[in-house]
């Protein structure tokens, strides 16, 4: 009986420090922020509006369960890259960002741990 909590124990932990995979870590949110027609691509992609490219079909299929877990499985460099995107996008492109909150949280549930997510 000990053997199987001990296991049980170990198996959560496991689970627990699941990180989502690494491999764009690279990724440079600048070139993302800098140029109007990449954004607008990417942005219609999140939004349902357009084609999505492979990498943004991944940011876009883990981002409701990153909102719901104040992105818990992210690594480091993507919640800095998370943080700069939604700090540029809701100060330079309010309009964007509104779409983007209204698409992705249209009931408010995760405003209140967002704006703990973007504080330093």
């Amino acid at each position: 009986m000990k053997l199987v909590i001990i296991s049980l124990c170990l198996a959560a932990a496991v689970v627990a420090q699941e990180k989502y995979d690494s491999i764009d870590d690279n990724f440079d949110i600048s070139e993302v922020l800098n140029n109007e027609r990449l954004l607008n691509s990417y942005t219609k992609c999140l939004l349902d509006k357009g084609p999505c490219t492979p990498e943004v079909k991944k940011v876009k299929d883990k981002l409701p369960e990153a909102l719901a877990t104040r992105c818990a499985k992210c690594t480091d460099k993507q919640k800095q890259i998370g943080k700069q995107l939604a700090k540029e996008v809701k100060a330079k492109r309010p309009d964007l960002w509104k779409e983007l909150v209204a698409h992705y949280d249209p009931e408010g549930k995760y405003q209140e741990a967002f704006q703990d997510y973007l504080k330093p």
